[in-house]
């Protein structure tokens, strides 16, 4: 918060909600400065799981979540449709002002959406150079879906990239705030990840200049449809 951060990006699978509102309690921000976004735990997926679920954010953050998402569509369940259902109902009922999604490729967001259903306020996804997965980003600006990049950085492989090396180097920036800030120029929401307060600052100084068209197209090109996290994208494969 110090660094100037105000989205936290928390779920009940990182057990750390707790933490998450005891830091937000303390920081000495108003809460409506600060948007916490927080997922549904892992195989919740019928109407009074959700209900539950929501209660035990809620207490653990002691104030109201701003996004709650479906974490993973385990698709192997099938029963997201029917999960995707009682976090509008929640919505309706007043319980959660904005709801979306994580880790949906296009068939599942297809499956939710066939009823007529308002779209997802985001789906958060795995996004990076190496990982840009255009396809599915330019299927959600269709429907006007938020893309949220999680492991922006590509669990640190695209730091090695010759390419963000060079422009680091141009630019006299490192080589996280190059890779940072192609995201929000793409148009998505970047979700990055420090373990220590000076990585922390450094992320955050990511606002103060600009890469050109021709920057942002030799990014562009780094893509090789290589996911940094295989082994969490298979949690979404496997049928839809």
């Amino acid at each position: 918060m110090r660094a100037g951060y105000r989205h936290i990006d928390t779920a009940s699978y990182y057990r750390n909600e707790a933490g998450v509102g005891a830091a937000v309690r303390s920081c000495g921000l108003a809460r409506n400065d600060i948007w916490i976004t927080s997922k549904l735990p892992l195989g919740a997926d019928d109407a009074d799981d959700v209900r539950r679920a929501i209660d035990a954010t809620v207490d653990a953050l002691g104030t109201h979540v701003d996004l709650y998402l479906i974490h993973w569509p385990m698709p192997r369940r099938g029963r997201y449709p029917r999960t995707w259902q009682a976090l509008q109902a929640a919505q309706a009922d007043g319980r959660l002002a904005e709801i979306g999604v994580s880790n949906f490729h296009r068939a599942q967001l297809d499956r939710i959406l066939a009823d007529g259903s308002p779209p997802p306020t985001v789906n958060q996804i795995e996004a990076h150079p190496h990982f840009a997965d255009n396809t599915l980003r330019h299927y959600c600006a269709e429907r006007t879906i938020a893309v949220a990049a999680w492991s922006p950085l590509g669990a640190g492989s695209v730091l090695h990239d010759p390419a963000i090396q060079a422009m680091a180097r141009e630019l006299d920036r490192t080589r996280a705030q190059i890779v940072l800030r192609w995201h929000p120029q793409r148009g998505d929401i970047v979700l990055p990840k420090a373990s220590s307060p000076h990585r922390i600052h450094q992320n955050a100084a990511m606002f103060d200049f600009t890469l050109d068209p021709r920057q942002v197209a030799r990014i562009d090109h780094l893509d090789r449809g290589e996911a940094a996290r295989p082994s969490r994208r298979c949690l979404t494969s496997g049928g839809q």
